[in-house]
């Protein structure tokens, strides 16, 4: 069996994934410790009677990844309102088929066993503004969403030959997209006995660039290459449910 090439897919030889990550880990740091020193500094400015805090929790939903259990947090300080929201959710699929005469130079049947997984991360950062209405507030808000998706998996390519055993080649990769930002708007209606609902939706149409590395191991030995390609077609706009108690 010839060496693994992946050229046809975008790979080439470099070292750069390490890299990516400790960058996007430490975007990620940011956007948290952002959202927490602004709180933390409107709490020591702001009069006692008029800074609340709302811990939320609830569920987020996308065509993508289904529904998957969101928290979130908001500080208040008079009519004013600052909010950090995070939700995630993890998707696997396996993979397991033949096909017969798949290649008519030679090859008898190809066998193709494997699994592939997502993991999907998403933290928000918005503002708000609220008003008397009814016998409560109702607020408006908009932000900015901070997602990034990791996706790995491992397959196992059996390729036979007419009268000879089937030679096998290993192959598994990982990548991710990096941080993707995207807007974000919501409502919310909190009662005058601190219980609130909040409905927030962020658009995203799911499109973006993977890259990353694959290695491929048969019989002649192991080869490591990098690489990208077009994540699409998938809906990840979110809408995002949760109920808060401030105080």
């Amino acid at each position: 069996m010839s060496k693994w090439n992946g050229s046809g897919i975008g790979f080439s030889k470099n070292n750069t994934q390490s890299e990516r990550n400790k960058r996007d880990l430490s975007m990620n740091k940011r956007v948290v410790a952002c959202a927490l020193t602004s709180m933390l500094a409107l709490s020591a400015s702001a009069n006692s009677s008029e800074f609340t805090i709302n811990p939320m929790v609830g569920a987020s939903y996308n065509k993508a990844f289904g529904t998957k259990a969101a928290v979130g947090l908001e500080a208040g300080y008079g009519s004013f309102l600052m909010g950090y929201t995070y939700s995630g959710a993890e998707k696997g699929k396996g993979f397991n088929e033949r096909f017969e005469e798949f290649f008519p130079n030679g090859y008898d049947s190809l066998g193709v066993d494997g699994s592939s997984r997502h993991d999907y991360k998403a933290h928000t950062l918005y503002l708000g503004y609220q008003f008397n209405l009814g016998t409560g507030q109702l607020a408006l808000k908009a932000g900015a969403e901070f997602s990034k998706l990791k996706s790995k998996g491992s397959y196992l390519l059996d390729t036979s030959f007419p009268g000879y055993e089937g030679d096998y080649t290993e192959f598994s990769y990982t990548a991710d997209s990096g941080t993707l930002v995207k807007p974000m708007v919501g409502v919310g209606y909190y009662m005058n006995n601190g219980l609130n609902f909040n409905l927030h939706y962020t658009y995203h149409n799911g499109d973006r660039r993977m890259k990353g590395s694959g290695t491929a191991l048969d019989a002649q030995g192991a080869d490591t290459r990098s690489g990208s390609y077009s994540f699409s077609g998938k809906d990840l706009s979110t809408v995002m449910f949760t109920v808060g108690y401030r105080f």
